[in-house]
C-alpha cells in the first residue's frame, strides 16, 4: 500500500457539506415562515445532518492519517485539535442565548418568542457539551447534534485503525455498530444505556468510515461528477418518499451508508462556480450551522416590529455577517491555537494536518 495519503475528493466534500448546512437552514427558515407544529420540512433537516456526519467521519479519517496514524500521541493529537475547533464557538452560542434570551426553539415569524432560562445544571451540561448523558435540554435547538459528534470521535480512532486495513473490518464495525444502535432502540435493561443517544447515529457516521475505507482502495473512482450530483439527489429524493420520522432510525443509516458508497465512487469535480461557492460555504459552514437560529431570533423577534421582508432581508444579513465574524474572531484562532498546542507536544518534524 502505498505510503502516500489517500487522496478524498474535497471539492465534492465541500459541495456536500454546504448541501448539508443549506438543507438545516432550510428546514429552519420554512419553520419559521409557517405557523407552529409545520413540520413538513423536517426531513431535509434530518438528511442535512446525516450528510454532516458523513462527511465528517470521512473528513477526520484523512485528517487522522495526515497526522500521522500510528505516531506516538496521535489520538491526543486528534482529541486536542477536535475539542479546540469544536468547542470555542459553541461555548460563545450557548452564552449568547442564554445572555440574550434566545428561545431554544426556531421562532415563528408574527408570533411570541418563549425564553426558558437555563439552570445552573442545563448550562453546565451544555456548555461541556453532555447534556444527552446528563438528560438535560439543548439550550438551543441545533446543539442537539454536538454532544453526539463529540462522543462518536471516542470511537474515530479505532475506525481509521480499522479502516486503513481492511473494508471487511469497516463491514464488522458495521455490524456492530447497528446492534448496540438496535440495542439502544430496544432499551435493553442496561443501566444508563438511555443516555448513550449517540449509539442510534453510530451506523451513519461509519457511512464516512466505509469511504475512506473504499476510497483507500478504488483508486479510479467510477462515477462522473454531474452523475454523482444526480445519484445525491436521487438519494434525497429516496428519503423524502420514505418520510422517516425521527423516531425511524433503519431509513437513516441506510441514507448514510448509501451516500458513503456514492462518494467513494465519485470523481472530483473540476474547479468551478460550483465548486467555488461549496468551498466558501464550507469554510463558514459550523457558524451558519449554530448561528442560523440566532439570525432568524434578531430578524423575527428582536425586529418583529419591522416589515416581513425587511425581517427576511435582516436574517440574510446577519447569517452572512454572523459566521463571518465568528469563523475570524473565534474559529481561526481555536484552530490557530490547537496547531501550537499539538506542534508544541510532537518532535518538530512530525507532520500535522490541517483540522
Amino acid at each position: 500500500m502505498s505510503a502516500a495519503c489517500t487522496k478524498l475528493p474535497e471539492r465534492n466534500l465541500d459541495v456536500l457539506r454546504a448541501v448539508a448546512v443549506l438543507c438545516v437552514v432550510a428546514d429552519h427558515v420554512a419553520i419559521a415562515a409557517s405557523p407552529p407544529g409545520n413540520l413538513a420540512w423536517a426531513w431535509v433537516g434530518r438528511a442535512g445532518v446525516l450528510i454532516f456526519f458523513v462527511h465528517t467521519a470521512l473528513v477526520l479519517m484523512g485528517s487522522l492519517e495526515r497526522s500521522g496514524g500510528v505516531r506516538s500521541g496521535w489520538i491526543a493529537t486528534f482529541y486536542i485539535r477536535r475539542a479546540w475547533r469544536i468547542y470555542p464557538l459553541a461555548v460563545a452560542t450557548i452564552l449568547l442565548v442564554t445572555v440574550v434570551g434566545m428561545s431554544e426553539h426556531t421562532p415563528h415569524i408574527g408570533y411570541p418568542s418563549l425564553f426558558r432560562p437555563p439552570d445552573d445544571a442545563t448550562l453546565l451540561s451544555n456548555l461541556l457539551l453532555v447534556q444527552n448523558l446528563t438528560a438535560h435540554r439543548d439550550v438551543l435547538g441545533v446543539l442537539w447534534t454536538l454532544p453526539i459528534e463529540m462522543q462518536m470521535y471516542l470511537a474515530l480512532p479505532l475506525c481509521f485503525i480499522v479502516a486503513r486495513r481492511s473494508v471487511y473490518g469497516v463491514l464488522l464495525l458495521i455490524l456492530a455498530g447497528t446492534a448496540g444502535a438496535l440495542a439502544w432502540r430496544a432499551q435493553i435493561p442496561v443501566p444508563g444505556l438511555w443516555r448513550l443517544t449517540m449509539l442510534a447515529f453510530v451506523p451513519c457516521f461509519m457511512g464516512g468510515v466505509l469511504a475512506y475505507a473504499l476510497i483507500r482502495r478504488r483508486p479510479t473512482p467510477r462515477l462522473s461528477a454531474k452523475f454523482t450530483l444526480v445519484a445525491v439527489g436521487l438519494l434525497m429524493a429516496a428519503f423524502f418518499l420514505v418520510r422517516a420520522r425521527y423516531e425511524s432510525f433503519a431509513p437513516q443509516w441506510a441514507f448514510c451508508l448509501t451516500l458513503g458508497v456514492i462518494i467513494a465512487n465519485s470523481r472530483e469535480m473540476a474547479s468551478s462556480v460550483l465548486a467555488r461557492a461549496g468551498h466558501v460555504i464550507a469554510k463558514y459552514s459550523y457558524g451558519i450551522y449554530l448561528l442560523h437560529l440566532p439570525a432568524l431570533w434578531i430578524a423575527l423577534v428582536a425586529c418583529a416590529g419591522a416589515p416581513h421582508l425587511l425581517q427576511w432581508l435582516i436574517f440574510v444579513v446577519v447569517l452572512v455577517a454572523l459566521p463571518w465574524t465568528a469563523f475570524h474572531l473565534i474559529e481561526r484562532p481555536g484552530i490557530a491555537l490547537a496547531r501550537r498546542l499539538v506542534l508544541q507536544r510532537m518532535p518538530q518534524q512530525t507532520p500535522v494536518g490541517a483540522p
